[in-house]
């Protein structure tokens, strides 16, 4: 007996290519119309919960036919219990406010203080006030107030405030009036000195020319203009309009200058010179404390 063929076909029919795809695409699209259609029944379902949710449903019955009828009425968003929370939230709140507001006017208050031993509210009385406490400062800072804003300044910036607020405030003579009306008729040395010492302690200004503040070349130019020679505010120009002479020639009342002249002073001899240093120092009489310098004859000395 012969054996009957395996398979999904039988021996005797040959398969057509066309008819499997066929059938392929058939099942493929049956395939997705049900997965549209199980996707549209989810979406209704949702669409109902969500009715049952909003809506309330209740039954009712007429008293005079005794038909029962259903009602339905849209839920309120905010449950009562919910708005008991919220309105006891927002009491809780306002209250948390009302305290702290009142919180600086309790500690200041004067029954308050002195219940506490503090007999003034006062800090700086507070700080005096050995009994109530003690306050240690290691630091004290002064404070500028401009227009609502304020920055801390320090002892040397305060320093330097006033000096400048000094410095314009001067009305007294000038080097063009000492040009115009020289003390001095005739120059020499020694009166150069004299004159130069009685400005030891000025302070220094930046572009100052007068005894209430000097820069370097400022102070020089005052110096001499009180003999009538006129020095321009600078220290290249002073040094371009001397004439230079050796160190060991160098005689009291010549300019000493740095030799990229960014400084001079009035030679006093023994290698010392008077200068006005630099911004919070003075005129002072010291020593030429570089060798980098050269000097410059201003007037003829015999």
């Amino acid at each position: 007996m012969a054996k009957r063929p395996a398979g999904r076909y039988r021996a005797d029919v040959k398969p057509s290519i066309l008819d499997f795809e066929l059938r392929s695409r058939d099942a493929h699209v049956a395939k997705l119309q049900r997965k549209l259609q199980l996707q549209e029944e989810k979406a209704e379902r949702k669409r109902l919960k969500a009715e049952r949710k909003a809506f309330e449903t209740t039954a009712q019955s007429d008293p005079q036919t005794g038909s029962v009828y259903v009602v339905q009425r849209r839920k309120p968003l905010i449950s009562e219990n919910h708005k008991k929370f919220r309105s006891v939230l927002t009491m809780s709140i306002a209250a948390g406010l009302i305290t702290c507001f009142g919180l600086p006017a309790y500690a200041f208050n004067p029954d308050q203080t002195a219940m506490a031993e503090f007999t003034s509210s006062n800090a700086q009385q507070l700080a005096e006030n050995a009994g109530s406490q003690s306050i240690t400062v290691a630091a004290i800072k002064s404070v500028i107030f401009d227009r609502g804003t304020y920055k801390s300044a320090t002892e040397a910036e305060l320093a330097r405030q006033n000096t400048l607020n000094i410095y314009r405030k001067y009305t007294g003579l000038t080097v063009d009036d000492y040009l115009a009306n020289p003390i001095y008729n005739k120059i020499d040395g020694g009166k150069v000195l004299k004159v130069a010492e009685q400005y030891v302690g000025t302070p220094y200004v930046f572009g100052g020319e007068s005894p209430a503040g000097f820069d370097c070349s400022g102070y020089v130019a005052f110096v001499f203009s009180q003999f009538g020679v006129a020095l321009p505010h600078s220290v290249r120009s002073q040094d371009a309009l001397g004439a230079l002479v050796s160190e060991k020639n160098a005689k009291p009342g010549d300019l000493v200058v740095f030799n990229d002249d960014s400084h001079d002073g009035i030679y006093a001899g023994n290698g010392q010179f008077y200068h006005s240093p630099r911004p919070g120092d003075q005129v002072k009489l010291a020593p030429i404390f570089t060798p980098d310098v050269h000097y410059v004859r201003i007037f003829s000395q015999k």
